[in-house]
């Protein structure tokens, strides 16, 4: 059986972008192969994929390279009625306008709908590529209960089966290593530095505290210009400290060292940094929207009103408090696992192709 699959984001050559779609289509197929020891895989891509992912699947894979120009509409298509496969994965929110017997779309968030206005110009690409995968899609992979939810809710009448698949956590990030420190106790957000994640408005939650720093670590290839307006406007340009890129071999001991991660993003899907940032002994302080309180449990502080923001966070610098978060923290990390990622697609190609896989 071959199992085709839009490895696209893997195609992606600046750290900036290696988040989200990236992390899950990289760790999902380091999972299958692991898993699998029997289907072949074809990884379509628009240029040459870091090492490791290929040689995991023991000769079982071939990558196929497309122009980047017109990946989706229209090579991408033409390459899978060229040479047709048994399944295929549509990590990137999309599907092909070429169905096989068992096409698995996966959806992470409609963030896109509640606030086209952040989105800019992709809320419209995003939108048509979401209404095109719920069409075309065997079976839909979500990353959270809430959005399941919200994509039954959105598309009334829909008559495709939907499932939870929750992403996992690298093992490298555990309560076990050396922890950053700085100087200043610090808190901690991680994430691509745009629009999405409203960080102007935890920027001023933070103003509230003295005495400590926050850090803020991602990729800023679409930079949300309000974020220096906010850190100038209350003055914490000596506070608030925006690191860039760091890499996965660094990234734990930030978690590790810093008082709690942080978050007011708009809307959640997941957060993978969150439950990083859990399995490394550090609590959460969030906003409550989207898949936040699904996914953080009792491992943090979750609060439904951004005025409550500051005292949130000022109550996760008391020893006592903190301390009661964080094994809870790490209890919840343990839920999510990218091997159990990696089994639900399966499961569902299965269902669909039981005589092949």
């Amino acid at each position: 059986m071959i199992i085709g699959v839009d490895a696209g984001a893997l195609s992606i050559s600046d750290d900036r972008l290696k988040v989200g779609v990236y992390r899950v289509t990289k760790n999902a197929l380091e999972a299958i192969a692991l898993i699998d020891k029997k289907n072949n895989y074809r990884l379509y891509t628009f240029q040459a994929i870091e090492e490791g992912i290929v040689e995991r699947f023991g000769g079982r894979v071939e990558v196929v390279q497309l122009p980047k120009l017109g990946w989706q509409r229209v090579w991408l298509p033409f390459e899978l009625k060229k040479h047709p496969v048994d399944a295929f994965l549509g990590f990137a929110q999309a599907l092909p306008s070429v169905s096989t017997l068992c096409d698995i779309g996966f959806i992470y968030d409609l963030g896109f709908m509640y606030r086209p206005d952040v989105y800019g110009a992709s809320a419209a690409t995003l939108k048509r590529q979401t209404d095109t995968l719920v069409g075309r899609a065997d079976h839909i992979i979500t990353i959270s209960q809430a959005t399941k939810a919200d994509v039954i809710r959105r598309y009334h009448g829909l008559t495709k089966t939907v499932s939870v698949a929750y992403p996992g956590v690298d093992r490298r990030f555990s309560p076990a290593g050396e922890k950053y420190s700085g100087g200043r106790p610090y808190f901690l957000f991680v994430g691509s530095l745009t629009k999405t994640k409203d960080i102007p408005r935890l920027v001023e939650a933070f103003a509230g505290l003295n005495t400590y720093d926050l850090y803020l670590i991602g990729g800023d290839y679409w930079p949300d210009p309000e974020i220096d307006e906010a850190i100038k406007t209350f003055h914490l340009g000596d506070r608030v400290k925006k690191l860039g890129f760091v890499s996965d071999e660094e990234l734990p001991n930030y978690y590790r060292g810093a008082v709690a991660f942080v978050t007011t993003a708009l809307q959640e899907g997941f957060c993978i940094p969150a439950v990083e940032a859990m399995a490394c002994g550090t609590p959460v302080v969030a906003l409550g929207r989207g898949a936040l309180k699904e996914v953080v449990g009792e491992g943090g502080i979750i609060i439904s009103q951004k005025s409550d923001f500051t005292e949130a966070m000022r109550s996760m610098t008391e020893k006592k408090t903190r301390d009661g978060f964080v094994k809870k923290a790490i209890e919840q990390a343990k839920k999510f696992r990218w091997e159990q990622f990696g089994e639900e697609i399966l499961h569902q190609i299965r269902k669909a192709r039981p005589s092949k896989i």
